[in-house]
């Protein structure tokens, strides 16, 4: 798994150099607000491109969607839709399947019903979610920030740092490269890293972790496990039962 992930960092990394400075310098041309009634509705599905993806849960009934569209100068070839698919609110943004020159990227605020699960499939870009239930964040590049989570969270990530605070349920990280911050888990937490430091405090469950290059930092656990361990310190204070290195 980490071989794969440490690929995915790396073509990731080499597209987003490519392409940062196009992206930045793209304009805003429209921006377009999307609604869909959730009421039948337990989860929210997200397959988008390049774009920073906000996705907030509130006491809401609705899905809204608000997608700001840069381009260098206005075109049609992008794809953004919101529908029901099943039980799922299905949103996809981004670059369509076909081939074109002109580039888009998409900024998404999405606000959802708190009760919904997420599962994200997303290519670069800042992701932020919050106060949501059960978690699974596929990602090429970009930041992540996962906070108040009621239920599991799951991430495979190519390249960028990772903030997780104040999940309720078990953690699960894959993680190419790119400091890792963990606060607050109510549940067990494994960790698959490439590189990039290790930063893990108050957890109430087991801690898993193997690990490439960089610091290893855990306080508070009940458990720690060190699979693998290729450079870098390692500091483990506070746990509660066994510790193996």
């Amino acid at each position: 798994m980490l071989s794969t992930v440490k690929t995915l960092s790396l073509i990731a990394a080499g597209l987003l150099s490519a392409q940062t400075f196009a992206w930045g310098e793209m304009p805003l041309q429209a921006t377009k607000n999307l609604t869909l009634d959730a009421a039948s509705l337990s989860a929210l599905k997200v397959e988008a491109g390049s774009g920073f993806l906000h996705i907030t849960g509130s006491d809401s009934d609705q899905v809204t969607v608000k997608a700001e569209i840069y381009q260098e100068k206005p075109h049609d070839e992008y794809c953004l839709d919101l529908k029901a698919k099943g039980n799922n609110a299905a949103l996809s943004a981004g670059q369509c399947e076909y081939q074109t020159n002109k580039q888009t990227r998409i900024d998404l605020t999405v606000a959802i019903p708190r009760s919904f699960n997420v599962d994200v499939h997303d290519g670069s870009g800042e992701i932020i979610i919050s106060k949501v239930a059960n978690t699974v964040i596929n990602d090429g590049s970009g930041s992540i920030t996962a906070s108040d989570i009621e239920g599991t969270l799951e991430i495979n990530d190519g390249s960028g740092s990772i903030d997780a605070r104040n999940i309720s349920g078990d953690i699960k990280i894959h993680d190419g490269s790119g400091n890792i911050d963990v606060a607050n888990a109510q549940g067990n937490i494994e960790v698959h890293d490439g590189s990039g430091g290790i930063d893990l405090n108050d957890i109430s469950g087991d801690v898993v972790v193997s690990d490439g290059s960089g610091s290893i930092r855990v306080d508070t656990a009940a458990n720690f496990e060190l699979l693998t361990d290729g450079s870098g310190s390692v500091k483990v204070t506070n746990i509660a039962g066994k510790t193996k290195m």
